[in-house]
């Protein structure tokens, strides 16, 4: 509940700002000056490990100021720069930081379990699905047995949707409204599908076990 409250302030914050600089803020945005791109790239890699600005929300903005292709891009970018960022510092660097840190979730005590007897579909499922938070994943990734091969290759591929489907929501933002609704519901629904499958496959595999 105090998390929730958190982001929602956040969110207001950054909403009410965005509106007192919205012309700005607009400028900025049509100017699709593709030196900027290297900050860009290098934006989206410091805010996936530091989020002092929803990542969410600079997402949609590469999908407004350069397009869904390139803004795509630069989002992929910085999702997985992040994501293997957090895998080495705590497999290598801070083992027993990390391991204090994920004990706190109790709740996600069965993913390290799941990484490891299936870890390149865990990973895919659970960047698609986007239920547990980035950086539980990343973390319990670096604390299992998954190779850094098998990580990289799951994140990769499971970032895909979601950074398309932000600068997709992003670019039709300043366009169309109603194009904005229909994205974000046919991507809700794609997670729903998804979701769907994951649980069917966990319970076929439940009934593997017993038998």
């Amino acid at each position: 509940m105090k998390k929730g409250l958190i982001f929602a302030i956040i969110y207001g914050i950054i909403l009410l700002t965005a509106i007192y600089y919205r012309d700005f803020l607009l400028n900025w945005l049509n100017d699709s000056d593709l030196s900027q791109i290297p900050l860009m790239f290098f934006l989206s890699i410091v805010l996936s490990v530091f989020p002092i600005f929803p990542f969410s929300v600079f997402a949609g903005m590469m999908g407004a100021k350069y397009g869904i292709m390139i803004g795509s891009i630069i989002n992929w970018f910085g999702s997985v720069g992040g994501a293997i960022i957090f895998f080495v510092l705590s497999r290598y660097f801070f083992i027993a930081e990390f391991k204090k840190f994920v004990s706190r979730f109790n709740k996600y005590d069965n993913l390290n379990t799941t990484i490891n007897r299936n870890p390149f579909f865990a990973v895919l499922l659970a960047r698609i699905i986007y239920i547990i938070p980035p950086l539980v994943i990343n973390i319990y990734s670096g604390l299992s047995s998954i190779s850094f091969r098998v990580y990289f290759f799951a994140t990769a591929i499971g970032q895909v949707p979601a950074m398309i489907v932000y600068a997709l929501l992003g670019n039709q933002l300043f366009t169309s409204v109603q194009s904005f609704l229909q994205v974000l519901i046919i991507y809700i629904g794609f997670i729903l599908i998804v979701l769907f499958i994951y649980r069917w496959w966990l319970k076929e595999k439940s009934k593997i076990a017993v038998e």
